[in-house]
């Protein structure tokens, strides 16, 4: 292969890889209960490719030319021929649908501005968003009416551009790559990233509530990886290697404990910090804290929650008040109530109705009683240790930050059904 590859997923299992070969021709291969032998679909190819699904058994993939335009080939129960969408192109294209009907490309122009053509009942001419590239773009859509773009600018750093009821200007996320990036989403308000360093690592990035720093993920790579989510909880990443050959790595299925904050009052806190100090706990447990959403409540009757004398089974009309306030979680997901007091006073209580799993936390609870609230949700009890996240001797006396978590306790989180392999 000489460019990096373009993935997609267009049916149960089935996942389709797209690279231009030595002969400049594209080739294909695909996963369907096990992985097929190379075909070549013809054509010159002057860049990757890129390849995206959207509509039912249908895939496009599109590639610069030899003569610097934009060229389309598609499948739908038999392969097209190719056709010119015009433009003159510096770099591969990146392609998204992100509504019914709605196909979106963008491509490095000459100018190393960012362009964009969109297909909608029919094809858009040319559009510039600006920016200067040195890169492909990626490209994804990962909520309704939401596409989010990326590509390597002028000092190597990332450079993102988003889409959501008109455009964002550009921000840097940081780094150094030495390649376009790829992008996918595999679970709500998830979005990864992935990209070539300058030490032909693979390195990665992710939001999930805020942008996480950079991890590298190794390996020695010669092109800008592809990446693809094609079933629930799972992504897999391709590169060209050292030898020329396709290289493959992928994720899937890690403990996860996912928690949705309903604020009544801002905690001293911030829900942010009292995230991160969770997952600094939990990592010890081999489990993964996804923030699924936050939200603000205005319940001012409730904010100062009668929490009766915290015990789990037991639940007052205040508390079965407050946890009726679920929005856009399933019964695995925990909610987090954050209220100005307790009613008596104390910095949490994991009490809660039958079917409605979750805490309230007082505006003045420290960094660890988030994790600890969430501990007893799972199960866990309080120990006399104030070495340990469960102390019962309150959070504030935590003596060895980040607080134990010891052998027994980790398996009762890990069999609880509210922590989901995902």
């Amino acid at each position: 292969m000489t460019s990096a590859p373009g993935v997609s997923s267009w049916a149960p299992g089935r996942l389709d890889t797209f690279v231009r070969g030595t002969d400049a021709a594209m080739w294909h291969k695909w996963y369907d209960h096990g992985w097929s032998g190379w075909e070549s679909l013809g054509g010159v190819l002057t860049s990757g490719p890129a390849a995206v699904s959207w509509s039912s058994g249908r895939i496009d993939t599109f590639v610069r030319g030899t003569d610097s335009a934009l060229w389309h080939k598609w499948f739908d129960g038999s392969w097209s021929g190719w056709e010119s969408l015009g433009g003159v192109l510096s770099s591969g294209p990146a392609v998204s649908s992100w509504a019914a009907g709605r196909l979106d490309v963008f491509v490095r122009g000459t100018d190393s501005a960012l362009w964009h053509k969109w297909y909608d009942n029919g094809w858009s001419g040319w559009e510039s968003l600006g920016g200067v590239l040195t890169s492909a773009p990626a490209a994804v859509s990962w909520s309704n009416g939401r596409i989010d773009v990326f590509a390597r600018g002028t000092d190597s750093a990332l450079w993102h551009k988003w889409y959501q009821n008109g455009w964002s200007g550009w921000e840097s996320l940081g780094g150094v790559l030495s390649s376009a990036p790829s992008v996918a989403s595999w679970s709500s308000g998830r979005l990864d990233v992935f990209v070539r360093g300058t030490d032909s690592a693979l390195w990665h990035k992710w939001f999930d509530g805020s942008w996480s720093g950079w991890e590298s993920l190794g390996g020695v790579i010669t092109t800008a990886p592809g990446a693809v989510s094609w079933s629930p909880n799972r992504i897999d990443v391709f590169a060209t290697g050292t030898d020329t050959a396709m290289w493959h790595r992928w994720w899937t299925l890690v403990p996860t404990v996912r928690v949705h904050a309903k604020v009544l009052t801002a905690p001293n806190v911030s829900v942010d910090n009292a995230i991160a100090r969770m997952r600094e706990v939990y990592a010890t447990a081999g489990i993964a804290v996804q923030l699924a959403s936050t939200e603000n409540l205005n319940l001012p009757a409730l904010n100062d929650c009668d929490v009766g004398q915290c015990v789990r089974g037991q639940t007052t009309a205040e508390q079965n008040q407050l946890f009726a306030n679920r929005n856009n979680a399933t019964a695995q997901d925990v909610v987090v109530y954050f209220v100005r007091s307790t009613v008596p006073p104390f910095n949490g209580c994991a009490a809660h109705p039958a079917g409605r799993p979750g805490a309230v936390v007082a505006q003045g609870a420290t960094q660890w009683t988030l994790g600890h609230e969430v501990g007893h949700v799972l199960g866990l009890a309080h120990v006399n240790d104030n070495d340990r996240l469960m102390t019962g001797n309150g959070t504030a006396n935590i003596t060895n930050p980040p607080p134990d978590l010891v052998s027994d306790e980790v398996k009762t989180m890990l069999d609880s059904p509210l922590t989901q392999d995902i």
